[in-house]
């Protein structure tokens, strides 16, 4: 049974000695090199993700479905599996070699982008993107922990931004490689092979996507593996590092006000987010008539500028706020970018102009992607180190059951059933934005004064302050 003090800390096994933490940080090199190795597993981890967004038009005819079922592919089937097996993947993450579980879990989602190309059927592929989605699951709970403990406080918010840079990275690539490759195969017409059958230039577009993925899982085994902050020696060799599912749900619950309006703020924001990267590329074809070659081009484009510096702007600023005293200034930063996004995602999809819609894109893009290094880290750093994976496997299970599956299929639904017209395509990705930026705005700033309080008391434990008490 868990039982809270009135300071409601984490045990003694989590109380942080600053002088031995800072002796056994990574050197700079190896931290370097890890978060680097990280970040291309994350690059491959979109590149893999959002392919699909760019073969919508060649999927649907091979298989004669609708934009809402097209949706399913791309956000349910994904995130199925991706949120439910993150929580036993989270778990082992607070528990055993984060760098093996990376490793693996990037060589069979590589497997599995292979065999959504070899899909002959709506359930086949259906079934390898849930595939897709299970072995993604395993980075981010890992990832999350190398990082936060490979970088001293001071870098964190930098390093975990530098990663989540990948994002940008690798929807940006998944646009313009896909693109480039996609007209290479369909230059090229069918493929005939004597034991897959036929593959179509779509096909042949995500098993090219796919094989590199198993070099990268490969190279991940030479990152090194980061001793585990606030973790006393003897907790880990006595194997008490992880808490149990239901102690991290108990210490969640008893800091909902913080953790339940930042996990819902990140889902309304992600609702847009990924509605809008799904789709992007189809409205543009619909609406404007461009080449597959040259969406992926012109968008990726705007997702690589755009979107990097972005994320990378926004640690900065959130630096700059906390020298001025901002305790929340994660957050705070966060909220001000959700304001930025709002008016240029409105309005970019409504412009009339292709022109116009892509420079207003360029900013809903710059302003929409600032949260994502920032919202990685802000609960990192209140959360305690053994419950750390856990706890990032909550984080995705609530934003992408939420934001990924809704996100892809709202937008779709709009078009299908409210619009009733597949040229309305841009009228429901402004309506999207419409109703879920605000949303998300609203959540962040019920957050605030939350995550001061939740700033202060990590401040105890993280001094060796006792946080929580276990008992039987």
């Amino acid at each position: 049974m868990v039982q809270f003090s009135p300071s409601e800390s984490v045990n003694q096994a989590d109380q942080t000695n600053p002088a031995t933490d800072e002796a056994v940080y990574p050197s700079n090199l190896a931290a370097t090199y890890g978060l680097g190795l990280l970040f291309v597993a994350y690059v491959f981890s979109f590149i893999d993700r959002q392919i699909l967004s760019l073969l919508v038009g060649p999927i649907r005819e091979d298989f004669g479905i609708s934009d809402f079922e097209f949706s399913l592919l791309q956000g349910a089937a994904f995130s199925l599996l991706y949120t439910v097996v993150g929580l036993p993947l989270g778990r082992l993450a607070d528990r055993y070699s984060r760098r093996v579980i990376i490793s693996g879990s990037v060589l069979f989602w590589s497997l599995m982008t292979c065999a959504c190309g070899l899909s002959k059927n709506f359930t086949q592929l259906f079934i390898f993107r849930m595939g897709v989605g299970a072995g993604e699951a395993g980075l981010a709970p890992s990832a999350y922990s190398v990082i936060t403990d490979s970088f001293k406080p001071a870098h964190l918010g930098y390093a975990m931004s530098f990663y989540k840079v990948a994002v940008s990275v690798g929807s940006g690539l998944a646009l313009v490689i896909g693109g480039v490759v996609f007209e290479l195969f369909n230059k090229h017409g069918a493929i005939e092979t004597d034991f897959f059958g036929v593959i179509q230039p779509w096909q042949a577009t995500m098993i090219a996507i796919g094989l590199p993925g198993f070099l990268v899982s490969l190279l991940l085994l030479t990152m090194q593996e980061p001793s585990r902050k606030g973790v006393t020696k003897d907790s880990e060799q006595e194997g008490e590092v992880g808490y149990p599912i239901k102690t991290v749900f108990a210490y969640l619950a008893a800091r909902k006000r913080v953790y339940l309006t930042l996990f819902l703020g990140a889902s309304m924001k992600a609702i847009a987010g990924y509605g809008n990267g799904a789709w992007y590329p189809e409205f543009l074809h619909r609406k404007y008539e461009m080449s597959k070659g040259d969406i992926g081009m012109i968008y990726g484009l705007i997702y690589l500028s755009a979107g990097s510096i972005g994320i990378m702007l926004g640690p900065w600023v959130a630096n700059k706020l906390a020298d001025r005293g901002y305790k929340d200034a994660y957050i705070r930063t966060i909220f001000i970018a959700c304001i930025g996004a709002l008016p240029f995602s409105v309005i970019a999809p409504l412009a009339g102009d292709a022109t116009i819609t892509l420079v207003l894109l360029w900013f809903a893009t710059f302003f929409g992607s600032a949260y994502l290094g920032l919202m990685a880290a802000s609960f990192q750093v209140i959360t305690p180190n053994r419950m750390r994976g856990q706890t990032t496997a909550i984080y995705i299970f609530i934003t992408n059951i939420i934001g990924m599956a809704l996100g892809t299929s709202i937008i779709a639904i709009f078009t299908d059933f409210v619009f009733q017209d597949e040229g309305a395509l841009h009228y429901s990705i402004a309506t999207v934005s419409v109703i879920f930026y605000p949303l998300a705005i609203i959540f962040f700033w019920f957050c605030m004064p939350a995550y001061r309080d939740a700033i202060d008391e990590s401040s105890q434990w993280q001094k060796g302050g006792a946080v929580l008490e276990t008992a039987k």
